[in-house]
């Protein structure tokens, strides 16, 4: 009988040492389930260490799908593809699945006070957390209609919608946490965006982006929070004893007068509102900065001289407000030793391992694996300046295109991607921002027939429009590069056809074309677009 896909998981991911000291870690009890969320299928552990009185957290994401399966710890370890926490904590997941330990109870939600975990508004979080028909009766609601808005401030909006003739109220704000608590007065019980919510989470979307609620936050708010463990208020004389800077738009505090020091806590104890909590500002005595956000990036790297041509770098540094742009230095991420991904969000964390992934020495394991120079591929592939055989190609291309195609599906809105070409040095002035495509590209093919020969030119279609292959900004074979955009081929097997082709074409001399109309171009033509042209 097959392995279970989370036990298959960790021996295939797991070292000989991970393995066996995460079965440690199991047997002898040190692994506690926490938290279980059958809408999101995640699942999270505390597990202690078996070697020092440590705890970490495991959170295991998408647990009942083998391919969108995600496992994190929160331990600092990041020499392999997985810890022994992760080990222990897939052990015992297996375990309380097989004793059917994790029933789903039926879940009502309240929608007078329902919690959305995201940062911003986020369209695919909202298609998650609320049914098909509710998102696209929404869609249709916003062509002939808006929701009113009463209040947009302190990153809160008060609306009210109007559906079938009867007003709903609707309430969302950022909370501490900097997600968003929600409200409204429409009777939904099965998830936990109801439709009015939905329909001005989809307005604010379409009227002002993602960010928006960012753009309302109400920085004197966060002014007397700095100024609260001293006593002050922004309503108190504060000339000569405070004073405020500002970078990027966010306040400092600086004290002026030493001899003011901060009070004690519990004498500016107030009641905190039942819809928020307070939160205690630490303040430096010199200068306090409120925000400050690492955020990761990518770079396609086309001085890359190996096969497939480029290679996806990381780097990070701080990004402005909105978080659409770097304010500072840029750093350079060694991926192949440690990164402290704790200074990063969610997903640059996960963006850390996907590009990891992506690798060189990740890219020789699995032809190790696969293929025929097993145990001795790395010797071979630094010795060897000659081409690649098509069959290593294949497999690389194998191992790579659908990691390549998740990252282009996930980062097609990150505004940290750039690219840099042309055998420049890796510097913060050299590197330059790009897109990148969501929608993979499919190639097609003409064929002209002249006196001496036959010419197969390469196309493919982009926004209706067909684009000569030649326009190709980039040496790589797998990726397409046009008006600073970059687009991935559909289909491993579309790669493999255009690396036949030397500069988007193919000329074949006429004595040979019966030969490769019968092995190359006939079984093209049965899943690509061949014309041929006279």
């Amino acid at each position: 009988m097959a392995l279970p896909h989370l036990i298959k998981y960790v021996y295939t991911n797991g070292t000989d040492e991970v393995i066996r000291r995460g079965k440690k870690i199991h047997a002898i009890g040190f692994v506690e389930l926490i938290e279980y969320d059958e809408l999101f299928e995640t699942v999270t552990f505390r597990i202690k260490d078996d070697s020092y009185s440590t705890y970490y957290k495991v959170f295991v994401q998408k647990f009942r799908d083998a391919k969108a399966l995600s496992v994190r710890c929160s331990c600092p370890y990041n020499l392999g593809d997985i810890c022994r926490h992760e080990a222990a904590a897939l052990i015992q997941l297996q375990e309380l699945l097989d004793r059917n330990m994790l029933k789903a109870e039926e879940i009502q939600y309240d929608q007078s006070h329902t919690v959305i975990k995201m940062k911003s508004i986020d369209l695919k979080t909202i298609r998650l957390l609320c049914s098909r028909e509710v998102y696209e009766e929404a869609g249709k609601y916003l062509q002939s209609q808006k929701a009113s808005i009463e209040l947009a401030a302190d990153e809160t909006v008060k609306a009210s919608v109007l559906i079938n003739g009867k007003r709903y109220a609707v309430l969302l704000r950022k909370n501490e946490e900097r997600n968003f608590d929600t409200s409204s007065s429409y009777p939904d019980t099965d998830h936990p965006l109801c439709l009015p919510k939905v329909i001005l989470f989809l307005q604010l979307f379409q009227a002002y982006g993602a960010y928006y609620f960012d753009s309302i936050r109400n920085w004197d708010k966060e002014k007397n929070k700095l100024l609260e463990a001293y006593g002050y208020s922004l309503t108190d004389d504060l000339k000569g004893k405070f004073e405020f800077s500002y970078k990027d738009g966010k306040p400092f505090l600086r004290v002026l007068d030493m001899s003011i020091k901060r009070v004690n806590p519990s004498v500016l104890a107030r009641p905190k509102p039942e819809f928020e909590k307070e939160v205690e500002a630490e303040v430096m005595d010199a200068e306090q900065k409120i925000d400050s956000v690492q955020r990761l990036g990518v770079v396609f790297n086309f001085n890359h001289d190996a096969y497939p041509g480029f290679l996806l770098e990381a780097i990070s540094g701080e990004s402005n407000e909105q978080q659409t742009a770097y304010i500072g230095k840029i750093e350079k991420l060694e991926l192949a030793k440690f990164v402290n991904t704790e200074k990063f969000n969610e997903p640059d964390r996960q963006l850390v391992f996907s590009l990891r992934k992506t690798q060189d020495p990740e890219v020789n394991k699995y032809l190790n694996r696969n293929s025929p120079f097993s145990g001795m591929w790395e010797n071979i592939i630094h010795t060897e300046g000659e081409e690649l055989p098509d069959d290593t190609k294949a497999l690389i291309i194998e191992y790579l295109h659908p990691r390549y195609r998740k990252l282009f599906s996930e980062l097609h809105e990150n505004p940290f991607i750039f690219f840099l070409n042309g055998h420049k040095p890796f510097k913060t002035a050299n590197l330059q921002s790009v897109n990148l495509s969501p929608d993979p590209v499919s190639p097609s093919f003409k064929i002209y027939a002249h006196k001496n020969h036959i010419e197969i030119k390469a196309f493919t279609r982009i926004t209706g429009q067909s684009i000569d292959l030649t326009q190709n900004k980039c040496n790589s074979q797998v990726i397409l590069f046009l008006n600073n955009c970059l687009y991935l081929w559909n289909k491993p097997e579309d790669i493999a056809v255009i690396s036949k082709f030397t500069e988007g074409k193919l000329t074949i001399p006429k004595e040979d074309w019966p030969e490769q109309l019968r092995s190359f171009v006939i079984p093209l033509q049965k899943r690509i677009s061949c014309r041929i042209r006279s």
